[in-house]
């Protein structure tokens, strides 16, 4: 008998899942009319398909659609109403859709063009450094540790290579799955960056089947195929996926007649370029270093690729040396590295600078340069008072201040990097520029790469959350959205 490979039996996992089973929906892809009534703009729709509309939502003079009505008398004019303002959460259940690689711009823009009217508009949300979804859903559901940045780290305690794609197939690097009750199954993860429609569809199919079983309050879900259709069709693959959820949401509004709350949010930002490898073995070798899987010599350096992103992890016995020869590189566009005494060191063809934290609050010591750009924004903060006597910054002004700045919130982010994040810290991190990316490139002949993620600038990290509960504060880190939501739901 000829060996079954992982593709292959992926690739009959997506046939079964899949066969007979479209995406679950009924809900009409366009509308049957629109109107203006006492309740603001009108929307028809023709739920059965009979010609005539049976079901309706208003925007109200915000944009925002707080009333859905129902015609049941079968005369094509609403006479129920339900406005979901005012229905109480704690009365509704809670359907919680994560979303893998989704920029805030990208959804905002979508949203400012009438999408998602039952939601108040999106928040920012800057992911932790490396942007990475093991990290950021964690995070996101509150601060679950893991292993490493990806499944394949080398093992410190070990001394060699963990096991990568068993550790990924047994989901070790992903113990935030313990708190989702939706996650697609992990033989399909592969597919989803191949045929990420076909598994899109699956996703949405089976988690609206699982909430409308109606076994539970609420109902946490995970797409990973959103990540393979941008990753694989950029823009137009992300609108795509959009579309079909906001189909989801909206069926599922008319399905509980108003009584449930949505929350949708995504791990981390997307860059939106095709990628190609920076070729780092060659380029270190040329530079005297010994590509490894074991470090015994100081010019040796293990490389960690998996994943392709515009992060690089390596590991290495001379540090300062490594880091000073990739951002020499102009495919790199900074790279990191541990000091003693809780401080890290950032470079980049700019300059140099000690990141330091102190009390909860954290110090840029420019070396020379400055390689996270933030000169001027230091200047105004000191000017405000926020920055002390021995230079460490108000941790709340300078996170307001760099939301939208080239790096945003950028020393917590590294510093946090190697300090707390993972119990396997590499000793360099480098962020590639966006068009570029590092990874297992025999997987890639697969694939069309036109989008991915992982460093520390806006497009790879900031990315959204909004709800149909209430508005959120229009800014925040992803470790700070558990406590916002239990603000929201009280």
């Amino acid at each position: 008998m000829k060996r079954i490979t992982f593709f292959a039996l992926a690739i009959l996992i997506l046939a079964v899942a899949g066969s007979g089973c479209g995406h679950g929906l009924w809900f009409p892809e366009t509308e049957f009319g629109r109107t203006s009534d006492e309740w603001g703009t009108r929307i028809a729709y023709d739920i059965d398909e009979d010609g005539r509309a049976d079901y309706f939502t208003y925007l109200d003079s915000d944009g925002r659609s707080k009333i859905i009505a129902f015609d049941y008398n079968a005369d094509g004019e609403p006479d129920s109403f339900v406005n979901l303002d005012e229905i109480e959460p704690s009365r509704c259940r809670h359907l919680v859709i994560i979303l893998d690689g989704f920029p805030y711009d990208f959804v905002k823009n979508y949203y400012d063009k009438g999408h998602f009217r039952f939601f108040h508009p999106p928040s920012r949300v800057v992911a932790p450094f490396p942007s990475l979804t093991d990290l950021c859903i964690g995070e996101a559901l509150d601060h679950i540790p893991i292993p490493a940045y990806e499944t394949k780290y080398f093992d410190r305690r070990a001394g060699k290579m963990a096991a990568a794609n068993w550790d990924y197939l047994t989901l070790k690097n992903e113990p935030w799955v313990s708190q989702l009750d939706y996650r697609g199954p992990v033989l399909l993860d592969t597919v989803a960056y191949i045929a990420p429609w076909q598994v899109m569809k699956i996703h949405v199919s089976q988690a609206h089947s699982m909430f409308m079983r109606r076994d539970r309050k609420e109902l946490i879900t995970y797409y990973v195929a959103s990540a393979g259709m941008g990753t694989t069709n950029s823009d137009e693959g992300r609108i795509r996926c959009l579309a079909l959820i906001e189909r989801m949401i909206e069926q599922v509004i008319c399905e509980t007649r108003g009584m449930v709350k949505i929350t949708m949010f995504a791990d981390h930002g997307h860059t939106g370029k095709p990628f190609r490898s920076p070729e780092l073995g060659p380029y270190l070798e040329e530079r005297g270093w010994n590509v490894t899987s074991r470090l015994k010599n100081n010019n040796d350096v293990i490389h960690i690729k998996f994943g392709f992103l515009t992060y690089t992890a390596m590991l290495t016995r001379d540090a300062p040396k490594l880091t000073d020869d990739l951002v020499a590189n102009d495919k790199v566009e900074l790279a990191a590295y541990m000091l003693p005494g809780n401080a890290v060191c950032v470079k980049s063809s700019a300059g140099e600078a000690i990141i330091r934290k102190k009390n909860g609050r954290y110090s840029y010591e420019r070396t020379t340069g400055d390689p996270l750009m933030l000169g001027g924004i230091l200047e105004k903060l000191r000017a405000e008072g926020k920055i002390d006597p021995d230079g460490f910054i108000d941790d709340k002004a300078l996170f307001d201040a760099t939301v939208t700045h080239y790096y945003p919130d950028p020393l917590r982010r590294l510093w946090r990097a190697f300090y707390g994040l993972v119990e396997n810290v590499p000793d360099v991190l480098a962020c590639l520029k966006d068009d570029y990316a590092c990874g297992a490139y025999g997987f890639g002949v697969f694939l069309k790469k036109a989008s991915t993620h992982g460093g520390l600038n806006y497009a790879n990290s900031v990315t959204f959350i909004m709800s149909t509960a209430g508005p959120l504060p229009a800014a925040m880190r992803t470790d700070e959205i558990p406590a916002n939501l239990s603000k929201l739901f009280n």
